[in-house]
């Protein structure tokens, strides 16, 4: 009868540790899981985020292009001014329902430079700074259009990137073309 007793109080000790050993095992899935769906969950706003920045970086592109190189444009909005010409750079341009003020940052070298902020104020795609470089070369322009999208901007007026956000990120698209 003694033997019988035994058995059984060192058949519970051994239900209660497989128990927590189960029970453990669980647990340390489901933190791992739990670990994998929170990375997803950042990567993936992360992606967003990058989206919107790419989306201002090719939108203010699209602009600088249909500016410079537009169907039903008279010239160009960035000329490359030679001799004693006068600057005919517009002051502003309108693109995605924003006027936005074109600056000529002059000639260093044999090149022309311009500059303008994108920021499309009916949207939340982000903002951008463009910056234009014309060259002029035996009656043909070699132009390079470079955008910085960013994702994060501040501002009611003029929107600007946000750098005190630690989630903001950066897009650049350029294009270099040769016209006439």
């Amino acid at each position: 009868m003694k033997n019988i007793k035994q058995q059984k109080n060192k058949d519970q000790g051994f239900v209660i540790l497989f128990a927590m050993l189960i029970s453990s095992i669980i647990l340390l899935m489901t933190s791992g899981i739990f670990n994998v769906v929170q990375k997803q969950v950042i990567l993936s706003s992360y992606a967003r985020e990058s989206q919107r920045a790419f989306y201002a970086a090719d939108a203010a592109l699209e602009c600088a292009l249909s500016y410079d190189i537009g169907p039903g444009r008279e010239g160009t909005a960035f000329p490359v001014i030679t001799g004693n010409e006068e600057n005919q750079a517009p002051g502003s341009i309108r693109c995605g329902g924003s006027d936005l003020s074109v600056i000529d940052l002059g000639e260093i070298g044999e090149a022309q430079f311009f500059s303008f902020r994108y920021y499309n104020p009916s949207d939340e795609v982000g903002c951008a700074y463009i910056l234009v470089k014309k060259t002029e070369e035996g009656g043909f322009y070699d132009t390079q259009i470079t955008a910085a999208g960013f994702n994060s901007c501040i501002g009611e007026v003029i929107k600007a990137p946000n750098f005190d956000d630690p989630t903001l990120l950066e897009r650049r698209l350029s294009i270099t073309y040769q016209a006439q």
